[in-house]
């Protein structure tokens, strides 16, 4: 594909593989994310990543014709861009038989096989060969740029050691002209103007604090060419002791403008800046004020990456500074603001930001929101950690804070460009005048109001895209907004509710024209679960705040759930399943209660299932006020024919469990359910939730650890595939005692499906069951080591497992076996020697368990242990010592 055209390549692709679903499906993925803007960098990553795969497969192949044993390998797992492209993109690197040291795998092929290179194959005797070219072709050029960088090196090395000699060629002619306390300086400068003299040595400004007057005119003049002109280790100490000195006045606005622009924000420097403010320059006051403003504000979250320490904001210096040069900071703000450099205008919008200036922030304001709303075609080449779009962001949303009405004119204005980044934009802003601390009543004025009553008109608009901004918005709704809740109650229904028509309009609109029947379907499923979910979601902030109303508030959510027509059972069921969001005490149940039961018996399942998930959100103090009566018909929809009701039913109790003296209600149902679920051909992962909520809620431990719990891992390891995974990972934290939930685990880690997501949840089962259960399944524990045949280093751990486990149940004798074959499987090469010695050593520790078992003779065993320990330590210390950081991270030479 071309790097340069894969956007057009892959609508040409919807001509050329119309029979290849998956490819459709990719590409539906790839226009969707490009057309409603989710990822800034989306399109240049794609290219990033083919480019990459295409460097990738040509250096695959002239690493295969570098020699006969070098191995290319990469990380596990195939991404959708690779699975389309058939090239490699991911992290890999090289290794040989010969070498015990492999490259670190990197993004680029290229890097890895020239850290390999230099590590192991520029000297190596037993390289063969294959073909050309090779990776001599990318590795030459790199040995030619590192041998002109140590050439440019050297020369720069040979100027400063000239330099160096200059240098203290004056001292020695100045020394003879000072007093013996001048001197001091000049032994002082001798010292530090040597080799190996650290950037913050304080011992000048510590003796310009102890003896200003040795700083004397003939010294300030020796030192200030080296302050003002040189980049030498002592030179911002110097800087800082200097100030100290005395001075003329331009010399010391001089110094100090020195140290700010070397970032060194010393107080002494501050203070003569802010002094000599008329002093500066236009291109010194640039500098320094963007310098001010660096410490004025928060800085950029991309800035902060690999920063180890907080940054201390202190706006006082450029407020100051600010203040003596209005006019001429104004100025630089609107020339930068015209500019069309990205750093430019972030740079501007930061002054302003800094300045907390309302009417500068006024002036600006349309600038700010047009550049940010229209950053697609005035910003093109800023991803999402620019810094320039942080600071726009920032000042539009403290616009929107300080002049609601005025932002939100200018914003509604460019969203008539209908250009998607500009919506997503417009959503941001309105989003960041919506936060709050957790569980603190949040601030409500007109800002909020606007900015609520926005979003939800842009959730509207496209509630198919649950992705957007403002629908991950109301997506997640907040306590401490329930007064915004309240008073756009009725607009937040009548929105849920047109949202019944909008997805059963779904079916009816085109489908894609490249899309098979398979990918309708898919697209349409997506569609129809973003719609549902804003209308679950915007019936829950109803709910909310509603119940900040009280009384009122509920009767008033009660009156229109009880007007919705009968026929509009998804809306029906959308409020009855927020019923438990109105509840904050008995009075508020015994307004619900009527219409819950009610729902609860209701002819529609789509209802039923809704009132039953209810249950799930209801606070726990309030469960024991529930009556019997609703708590058996709670129970009655174990038994619903519905697979939707009963389904619902079970997942619900799991997370919302029955009073401890109610729950005789639910053991028959629950009962009925696994035996049916259980049967073959229904064998599904719905019995583990049904197992689940049984034996939480209606086994005793005895019960449990008896015929019961026998009877349960005898249902369980039936299961195959998704089923069998699921088992262990809901089930694995409270089974340990349940007799045979070892051998479920023992067959799930040996199934593909577990194998490809994850074994841990099984090896933890493992190593908790008993040494009575590991008895009862040897054979099982035996069969799962050697299914790990052909032996590979990274399953060494899963070998471990086995191992630990067979010495638990007493099996020495087996262990030693089944190690002693491990190693002789492991080939005996240089790479594979710390493999090979950690296996023997765990042999060896076998071998003793079961000579004391067996009362034979230890001697020679731990005389071997004692070999084996030295040579694995040797082992270790060697490899300790080889460099895993491909060249490329640093200097390449």
């Amino acid at each position: 594909m071309n790097n340069e055209h894969s956007w057009v390549s892959c609508s040409r692709a919807h001509k050329n593989h119309d029979k290849n679903p998956w490819l459709l499906l990719f590409i539906s993925i790839l226009e969707a994310v490009r057309g409603v803007a989710k990822m800034d960098d989306f399109e240049n990553s794609y290219k990033d990543a083919v480019e990459a795969g295409q460097r990738n497969l040509r250096a695959s192949k002239l690493l295969s014709n570098w020699c006969f044993h070098a191995e290319f390998v990469r990380s596990p797992g195939r991404g959708m861009i690779e699975a389309e492209t058939n090239l490699p993109i991911g992290h890999m690197g090289v290794q040989c038989k010969f070498s015990k040291m492999n490259s670190m795998q990197a993004w680029l092929l290229e890097d890895a096989a020239y850290d390999f290179y230099k590590n192991n194959c520029k000297n190596c005797d037993k390289r063969v060969p294959v073909g050309i070219p090779n990776i001599m072709d990318f590795i030459g050029p790199r040995e030619k740029v590192a041998e002109n960088r140590r050439r440019v090196r050297q020369e720069e090395e040979a100027l400063r050691k000239q330099k160096q000699s200059h240098r203290q060629d004056e001292r020695s002619k100045l020394r003879y002209k000072l007093t013996l306390e001048e001197t001091f300086v000049l032994d002082l400068l001798d010292e530090l103007d040597r080799e190996g003299v650290a950037r913050d040595d304080p011992r000048l400004e510590e003796l310009a604090n102890l003896a200003p007057e040795t700083f004397s005119r003939k010294i300030v003049q020796q030192l200030l060419p080296i302050v003002l002109n040189e980049n030498l280790p002592y030179s911002i100490p110097a800087a800082k002791a200097m100030l100290k000195a005395s001075l003329e006045p331009d010399e010391k606005v001089s110094v100090a403008v020195r140290l700010i622009s070397s970032y060194e924000m010393s107080s002494a420097a501050i203070d003569v800046i802010l002094s000599g403010a008329e002093k500066l320059s236009n291109n010194d006051l640039r500098m320094i004020v963007h310098r001010f403003v660096s410490i004025a504000l928060e800085p950029p979250p991309s800035s902060s990456f690999g920063r180890n320490h907080r940054v201390i904001i202190n706006a006082v210096p450029f407020h100051s500074l600010f203040q003596k040069r209005y006019s001429e900071i104004c100025g630089e703000i609107d020339l930068l603001l015209n500019d069309t450099n990205p750093g430019a205008i972030g740079g501007g919008v930061a002054i302003i930001l800094a300045s907390d200036n309302a009417e500068l922030l006024k002036k600006h304001a349309r600038k700010i929101i047009s550049t940010l709303m229209r950053r697609r075609t005035l910003l093109p080449s800023e991803r999402r950690d620019s810094s320039a779009i942080y600071y726009l962001r920032e000042a539009a949303s403290k616009l929107l804070e300080i002049f609601p009405d005025l932002a939100d004119t200018i914003i509604q204005s460019y969203l008539a460009d209908n250009d998607s980044v500009g919506r997503e934009e417009a959503s941001k802003i309105y989003r960041s005048v919506l936060k709050s601390n957790y569980r603190e009543v949040a601030k409500i004025g007109d800002a909020q109001r606007i900015a609520f009553k926005r979003l939800l008109w842009i959730a509207m608009q496209t509630p198919e895209d649950g992705m957007s901004d403002a629908g991950q918005f109301f997506r997640h709704s907040w306590d401490e907004f329930s007064k915004l809740g309240s008073e756009f109650f009725y607009e937040l229904v009548g929105a849920a509710a047109t949202l019944s028509q909008r997805y059963e309009d779904v079916d009816a609109e085109r489908p894609l024209e490249f899309s098979s029947e398979v990918l309708e379907e898919m697209d349409r499923r997506n569609r129809r679960a973003s719609i549902e979910n804003l209308q679950a979601a915007l019936i829950e902030w109803a709910a909310i705040g509603a119940k900040s109303k009280g009384r009122e508030g509920v009767e008033d959510f009660l009156k229109l759930y009880r007007n919705l027509p009968q026929e509009q059972a998804q809306m029906r069921g959308k409020m009855i399943s927020h019923f438990s969001k109105l509840l904050s005490g008995v009075e508020s149940i015994t307004l619900v209660l009527s219409d819950w039961y009610r729902a609860l018996m209701d002819e529609s399942a789509v209802v039923r299932c809704s009132a039953v998930q209810a249950w799930e959100k209801v606070p726990y103090a309030l469960v024991k006020n529930f009556p019997d009566l609703f708590l058996e018909s709670i129970s009655v929809l174990l038994a619903d024919p519905y697979v939707i009701v009963h389904r619902a039913a079970v997942r619900t109790l799991r997370h919302r469990p029955f009073p401890k003296e109610k729950r005789n209600f639910i053991n028959g149902g629950l009962w009925n359910l696994v035996l049916h679920y259980s049967k073959k051909g229904k064998q599904e992962e719905f019995v583990v939730d049904c197992l689940d909520a049984l034996v939480f809620l209606c086994l005793s431990p005895e019960e449990k650890k008896g015929s019961i719990g026998s009877f349960i891992s005898g249902i369980l390891i039936d299961l195959e595939g998704h089923a069998l995974y699921h088992a262990i990972d809901r089930l694995h934290y409270g089974f340990e005692d349940v007799p045979g939930f070892v051998k479920v685990a023992l067959k799930s880690i040996q199934s593909g499906y577990t194998r490809s997501i994850s074994i841990d949840d099984c090896a933890s089962v493992i190593l908790k069951t008993s040494h009575f259960e590991l008895k009862g399944c040897v054979d099982e524990m035996r069969n799962a080591f050697f299914s790990l045949k052909p032996f590979k280093p990274n399953n060494f751990f899963e070998s471990l497992l086995y191992s630990a486990a067979l010495s638990k149940a007493g099996e020495y004798a087996v262990v030693s076996t089944c190690l002693r074959e491990l190693i002789t499987s492991i080939p005996a090469e240089a790479r594979n020697e710390q493999w090979r010695l950690e296996v023997d050593l765990v042999a060896t520790a076998s071998d003793i368990e079961n000579a004391i078992e067996t009362g034979n003779e230890l001697g020679e065993l731990i005389e071997s242990w004692g070999k084996t320990v030295i040579n694995l330590e040797c082992e270790n210390e060697e490899r300790s010592k080889l460099r895993n950081i491909p060249p490329s991270f640093f200097f390449e030479d």
